[in-house]
């Protein structure tokens, strides 16, 4: 019992000191690089604000991205993502899946988005000025809000693609 009980008393120490996500390290504060509250000069910096940056550690399909303006390695798969008020400008994005992706007042000034699938997503309020030429391959559908609020086919709605 004597031998059982320092076993026990170490154990508890040992996940009292780690978050929910059981790994043992620390949870992300909203005034750490946890999304939307990073700092958008990169993970390497700290951002002690609460102000939404757009910027910050994100989780899709259990890997982490650092999201931030031009960003060059954006996971291929981003469906159903909430990416609202995302920094995104001048990211490469080509050939990403954001299907009933919420990108709500996202910032996509002039990223890259030839071959996405945009079909259902939500874009209502984003900023959106491409580079000169329209990019290619976009996929939509009348279910994609385009940032006007109106959705993507119907007349009036100001999608460029």
């Amino acid at each position: 019992m004597k031998k059982l009980l320092p076993l026990i008393l170490s154990t508890l120490l040992l996940t009292s000191c780690s978050g929910p996500d059981s790994s043992g390290g620390g949870e992300f504060s909203k005034t750490g690089n946890a999304f939307p509250h990073g700092d958008c000069r990169g993970s390497g910096y700290q951002t002690h604000s609460t102000e939404r940056t757009g910027c910050g550690w994100f989780t899709a399909y259990e890997k982490s991205y650092y999201i931030m303006p031009g960003m060059k390695h954006f996971p291929e798969n981003l469906s159903h993502a909430n990416l609202s008020g995302a920094n995104l400008r001048l990211a490469y994005l080509p050939n990403t899946n954001l299907t009933n992706a919420n990108l709500s007042k996202a910032i996509l000034y002039d990223a890259i988005l030839t071959g996405a699938n945009l079909s259902h997503a939500n874009l209502t309020g984003v900023i959106l000025a491409l580079i000169p030429q329209l990019p290619s391959g976009i996929k939509a559908n009348s279910s994609t809000t385009c940032p006007n609020g109106i959705n993507w086919g119907t007349s009036g709605n100001d999608c460029p693609f």
